[in-house]
């Protein structure tokens, strides 16, 4: 039975064939607590195409998550747009502030 886990996390975790992660982390601190949380998005399912004229020039992607800290109920929002690379054009944050 562990080799089934070990796969399900190589599928999971292991960066693509050109060397690219499927995942983006970003790092934010809560305006409440002053928890830092680190959130990681998926490529595939987390982020959105948009079409042409919505957002921020360059913009082909769009991200909005919610995130919640283990130390506080305060809720942080980020949204962010990337280019086709995903490369960040644009970030807003409510309620925390990111972390570089």
């Amino acid at each position: 039975m562990s080799d089934f886990f070990k796969n399900l996390k190589k599928i999971f975790t292991t960066p693509t064939a050109d060397g690219s992660s499927s995942l983006i982390t970003f790092r934010v601190r809560c305006n409440n607590c002053g928890e830092e949380i680190a959130i990681k998005v998926r490529k595939s399912s987390d982020i959105s195409r948009i079409n042409a004229g919505e957002g921020p020039q360059d913009a082909e992607f769009f991200l909005r998550k919610e995130i919640l800290g283990k130390k506080c109920n305060n809720l942080i929002y980020i949204d962010v747009y990337f280019k086709s690379d995903y490369g960040v054009v644009s970030r807003e944050i409510s309620g925390g502030k990111f972390m570089e």
